[in-house]
């Protein structure tokens, strides 16, 4: 299954490197205690798998 990650700015991409969290591409949510590397984890507010760590962000071309 492929999943389309949202775009992120620099900014959060840098926030979410800092504080150990990743973004829901469900939901939105921001997910912290996650992996920067973090793929299809479980998100706490939606319950999908969608979670990704920002490292995912960067390494797709997604970091604007």
């Amino acid at each position: 299954m492929k999943t389309r990650l949202r775009r992120i700015s620099l900014e959060q991409y840098v926030l979410l490197d800092e504080d150990m969290a990743g973004l829901c591409t469900a939901c939105g949510n921001e997910q912290h205690g996650c992996e920067p590397d973090a793929e299809r984890y479980k998100c706490e507010a939606c319950g999908e798998r969608t979670v990704y760590g920002p490292h995912w962000y960067l390494m797709t071309g997604a970091v604007e």
